[in-house]
Formats: C-alpha cells, structure tokens, sequence
C-alpha cells in the first residue's frame, strides 16, 4: 500500500518496548488469494469504492498482499528476527480481515484466536 512503510518505525520501537519487558513480539500478516473479493479489480470498480462482500460492509481495496507476493512479505526494515510468530489474515476470498483474531463477519478465527 502507498505509504505503507510509513508505519516501520512505529512498529520498531514497540518491538523494542516489548522486548525491553520481555514480552513476546507476534505479528498479523494481510496473505490474501489473488481473487480475493476485497479487490477491487474482482468487481470492475475503483479502488475505494464502498460496497457489499458476503452481505457485509466493504471498502474494495487496491489488490496489495497477494500471497506470496513481494508485497506481501513483511517490510525489510521491520525487527523481524523479533517476531516470534506470524499470523495470517484475509486468507479467505468471501471476507475481508482487519482483526488479526478473526475475520470481519466473525465466522472464521485466526490461529491467534
């Protein structure tokens, strides 16, 4: 995503925090199919166009974090040798993700949850 590298240093320092408490360090990961309904590419529509996906709310997005992708892969500059676990979201094509615990409908969790 534009701009989305903005966020590095923030998530370094509170890997550095958490690790100064001994805290574990865990990551969610966006890991989407190519077909993924929140593009908006699947349904012939700009970027940012609202909507509906599965009978839900939806925002269709840029497609970004298609697995395997090198978009998808976490930021080089990010601590993650820190990481002790990463965790994937917005694997299934009907919903869309933002929680790392569970998808927007609430149907399927994570392996967080």
């Amino acid at each position: 995503m534009p701009e989305g590298d903005s966020t590095v240093d923030v998530a370094n320092r509170l890997i550095d925090w958490c690790q100064s408490r001994g805290e574990a360090v865990i990551a969610s990961q966006d890991w989407h199919p190519a077909n993924h309904g929140s593009f908006a590419s699947q349904h012939g529509v700009e970027p940012y166009t609202p909507g509906q996906l599965d009978g839900l709310p939806q925002t269709f997005w840029p497609d970004h974090c298609v697995q395997n992708s090198e978009g998808a892969q976490l930021h080089p500059l990010l601590k993650q040798k820190a990481i002790a676990a990463v965790f994937h979201k917005g694997e299934n094509p009907l919903v869309d993700s933002y929680s790392a615990f569970f998808d927007n409908g609430r149907r399927q969790k994570t392996a967080l949850r």
